[in-house]
């Protein structure tokens, strides 16, 4: 069903015209003051024994379709719609409109176009609050989000690490995020183009410039050697003005945002001059994309209320203005095709190795048999290499692969899975009686990259190769980021796997990065 028809042929019109008289009144009530200290009650679900806190959508129904099928229909068409943007450099930051697909719809989507799919393991979304007058950052920091497209949870961890900031710019506070609805329209474009993600929602209240220099700086410490990071800034431009002067008003914001001039762009709006309603969340993400020195930002595309495709007879006398700005560092190459296909699994791709890596040592173990294995899916039948790693009670019970295959990467799996199980020489092969109690853990590997300037290690996402005459070692990813090393730790470790003293890598040894996708067993149940 096409995007017009799934509105007109259901109550999907209805939601769209409340899209507007909703998103756009509500941006300037304000109810009730926050103080930073209050930690209010939270809507909570029973999961066994464990609590866990689920937002619940609001606006579903309003901003955009609640039925699951409509949503993803309009999803389709709006991110389809229009030819995708070229873009070579890595994203690491975008401001996004936040009204009923209805209007700002398109434009929003130009955003979630011209990111990689896939690409983003933490996305952070700075947003004003349009209910609550506040006097700290509010962080949604455990549970997680509720749109009908399924649960997106937060990144515990990372808000964790903004609320224990010692300076105190962040705080737990759910109650301000229940009717709001800047951050929940993002959501469902988020669902759709990314995979196996997670978000901190964070309400940023206008305090001053300096308020939001400090927020900047608390994120840009926690996301400078990260590029699986993506900060999103939700915010609508002009408010309620004819169409002409909603343009210049507009072009003068833009401008200060296109420039990265923070200070301009938030005195611009505390004088009157602009209804920029995210204007510290802009402020914020752009001394963010400073620090990064993410500075090439590109306008994706602009538009008004007026421009609706699907309401042009909307009043042109009172208008509201909208953005797609994207923000990429010139010197950080955006993920290609053949790469992403060589590196991003999807969830189904993740069970599918997950479950051959199981059968395998269960074969193995209890008949003494290997397995046949073959896929439908094209992306398992590519050569890749792979290490499968097993534990039991958290302790390492086994850990073997390859860097590098010509074999599918489903026969690796289904290999390097024996292998673990039977032939790693630091523990005796895996008995029957443990299969119960064993956990596996796969590292899909990209190509090698062999290097000679180390600031390219990005901890956490590399994993390192260093090799000096007969001697070579690798770690994973994953080890690095476990025991917190810095890059000079990891490159010293490595050459202690290799049998070469910790500062070989200073003298004449080869250095190799790879990326892994990493997923466990136990997060895909």
């Amino acid at each position: 069903m096409s995007f017009k028809l799934a509105i007109f042929n259901s109550q999907a019109w209805i939601w769209l015209k409340r899209g507007i008289t909703t998103g756009l009144v509500l941006n300037y009530l304000l109810i009730g003051a926050i103080p930073c200290w209050a930690i209010d009650k939270t809507n909570t679900k029973q999961s066994g024994n464990n609590q866990v806190n689920i937002k619940s959508p609001n606006v579903a129904g309003g901003f955009y379709p609640k039925d699951r099928v409509e949503l993803n229909n309009i999803l389709d068409f709006l991110l389809n719609s229009e030819e995708k943007p070229i873009i070579k450099h890595h994203v690491y930051g975008l401001i996004s409109p936040h009204a009923g697909y209805i209007y700002s719809g398109q434009v929003a989507a130009k955003n979630y176009q011209a990111i990689t799919p896939n690409q983003y393991k933490t996305i952070v979304i700075l947003a004003p609050s349009h209910y609550f007058k506040l006097d700290c950052a509010a962080i949604y920091s455990q549970g997680s989000f509720q749109t009908p497209l399924g649960l997106v949870s937060i990144d515990q961890g990372f808000a964790q690490q903004l609320i224990k900031n010692e300076t105190k710019l962040f705080t737990y506070n759910p109650s301000v995020f229940e009717k709001e609805h800047a951050i929940e329209v993002q959501l469902p474009f988020l669902q759709k183009t990314q995979d196996d993600f997670k978000i901190v929602p964070i309400l940023i209240p206008a305090l001053s410039y300096e308020f939001t220099q400090s927020l900047a700086q608390a994120l840009s410490a926690l996301t400078a050697d990260r590029d699986d990071v993506l900060i999103i800034a939700s915010t609508d431009l002009s408010h309620y003005h004819d169409l002409a002067t909603a343009n210049k008003i507009d072009q003068q914001t833009l401008e200060y945002i296109l420039k990265l001039q923070p200070k301009q762009l938030f005195d611009f709006v505390s004088e009157g001059k602009s209804e920029l309603c995210g204007s510290a969340a802009v402020a914020t993400l752009l001394q963010v994309m400073i620090n990064l020195k993410a500075n090439n930002a590109q306008l994706l595309k602009y538009a008004t209320s007026a421009d609706s495709a699907y309401m042009p007879s909307l009043d042109k006398t009172s208008v509201v203005g909208y953005a797609a700005v994207i923000f990429t560092n010139p010197k950080k190459l955006a993920i290609n095709s053949n790469q992403r296909s060589g590196l991003m699994l999807n969830s189904n791709q993740k069970k599918e190795l997950i479950s051959v890596a199981r059968e395998s040592i269960v074969n193995i173990v209890k008949s003494n048999r290997k397995q046949i294995v073959s896929s439908d899916d094209p992306e398992l039948m590519q050569d890749k290499g792979a290490f499968v790693t097993i534990y039991k009670n958290n302790a390492l019970r086994g850990c073997i692969g390859m860097i590098k295959s010509d074999q599918p990467l489903v026969k690796v799996v289904n290999d390097m899975a024996v292998q673990a199980a039977t032939r790693d020489p630091r523990f005796a092969p895996v008995s029957e009686d443990e299969l119960d109690n064993i956990e596996l853990e796969i590292s899909v590997i990209s190509p090698i990259e062999r290097i000679t300037d180390i600031n390219l290690i990005q901890v956490g996402k590399h994993g390192l190769i260093v090799s000096k005459g007969y001697n070579s070692g690798l770690l994973l990813p994953q080890v690095a980021a476990e025991y917190n090393w810095s890059k000079e730790e990891f490159l010293a470790e490595t050459c202690v796997k290799a049998g070469l003293s910790k500062d070989d890598w200073k003298k004449g040894a080869e250095i190799f990065i790879f990326s892994a996708e990493v997923f466990s067993e136990k997060e895909l149940q």
